[in-house]
């Protein structure tokens, strides 16, 4: 009995030497406790409200909630709401923040970042950042490891008429895309620095004609796709409307939906509003006129009296220089417009 009583009072005498008998407080409830000093505890940051933990926010939404108010520093640094840190060794896999989305259901995401902000500065929804200058690194990267399915390795979408669905930029001039494909990320596709294209399986686009892009003499809303093109003798690298036969002025027709269109100018240049697609090689929708005759399958087609319009051919004397190309399509009477294969003689 004598001892259990001494050893109550070292214990009595142990607690009062170190404080711990001495602590006390007052809190808010459901806000997580903290030690405010060595012997008061008192209100932490942390909210535990609806089995959800909140920081710097009273009604946490999710199983944890943080929120940051604190503006940018001296500096013009900013703010992070959450500071993951992480260092790896070897070749272990790692991550300083990992989301796992195990859910079957349409709409499950291991990663949203979402910026509500609407001001000049813009900002973005996620950033990745990597300074590592050796081995293969990147800094955002998206797998689809599904070997069915339409799994999409990087996704993006804009719903502004002035916004752009993906974006790259290689500030040193370097490749601006490449795509790879195999076991052995062979390239099959390439946009160098100057936006040169090459691609190992050509270029099919839905189209059936070579077009250059070419100036045309006054409005362009005078010109319309089907139209028959001559060299304007008047103005130097402009086009107008054929009016006369047999014309070795012949240029080629105003495409409506060339494959590929050339052009002098580069692509932001406001030259272009004032150019129309001349198509020069390959199958086109020709305005045509029976003015000369029926045409038919086969037949070569020259310029007409009709303005912007072709017809057969059948003088062969001026016929030299003068056709541009071959009728697909018949014509019995009147106008209308045939597909024709650009062939310039």
């Amino acid at each position: 009995m004598k001892r259990s009583i001494l050893a109550t009072l070292v214990m009595s005498s142990f607690l009062v030497s170190t404080g711990r008998a001495q602590v006390g407080g007052s809190g808010t409830p459901n806000t997580i406790p903290q030690f405010t000093t060595s012997t008061t505890i008192g209100d932490s940051p942390m909210i535990q409200f609806g089995g959800n933990i909140g920081i710097g926010t009273t009604f946490p939404t999710a199983k944890l909630t943080v929120r940051d108010v604190r503006d940018v520093d001296i500096s013009g640094n900013g703010p992070s709401a959450i500071n993951a840190i992480v260092s790896c060794k070897l070749n272990n896999f790692c991550a300083a923040v990992r989301g796992d989305a195990d859910a079957t259901s349409v709409g499950a995401h291991g990663v949203v970042g979402i910026n509500h902000a609407d001001n000049e500065a813009g900002g973005g929804g996620v950033l990745g950042i990597t300074s590592g200058t050796k081995g293969f690194i990147w800094g955002v990267r998206g797998d689809a490891n599904g070997t069915t399915g339409n799994g999409v390795g990087v996704f993006g979408q804009t719903f502004s008429g002035e916004g752009i669905a993906g974006l790259f930029i290689n500030r040193h001039h370097g490749n601006i895309l490449v795509g790879n494909v195999g076991e052995t990320d062979t390239t099959v596709f390439r946009v160098d620095g100057s936006g040169r294209v090459f691609a190992n399986g050509g270029f099919r686009p839905f189209g059936a004609d070579f077009a250059e892009a070419m100036a045309v003499r006054g409005d362009r809303s005078r010109y319309e796709p089907g139209d028959l093109l001559v060299i304007d003798p008047v103005h130097e690298d402009r086009l107008t409307l054929s009016e006369r036969p047999y014309s070795s002025l012949v240029a080629g027709i105003y495409s409506t939906r060339p494959g590929v269109v050339a052009s002098q100018h580069r692509m932001d240049d406001p030259a272009l509003r004032n150019e129309v697609p001349l198509a020069v090689v390959g199958i086109v929708p020709c305005k045509v006129t029976a003015e000369n005759g029926p045409i038919a399958i086969g037949d070569l087609l020259v310029t007409s009296s009709t303005l912007g319009r072709a017809m057969k051919g059948t003088d062969r004397a001026r016929m030299f220089g003068a056709v541009v190309g071959k009728a697909l399509e018949p014509l019995t009477k009147g106008t209308g417009v045939i597909q024709v294969l650009v062939t310039l003689q």
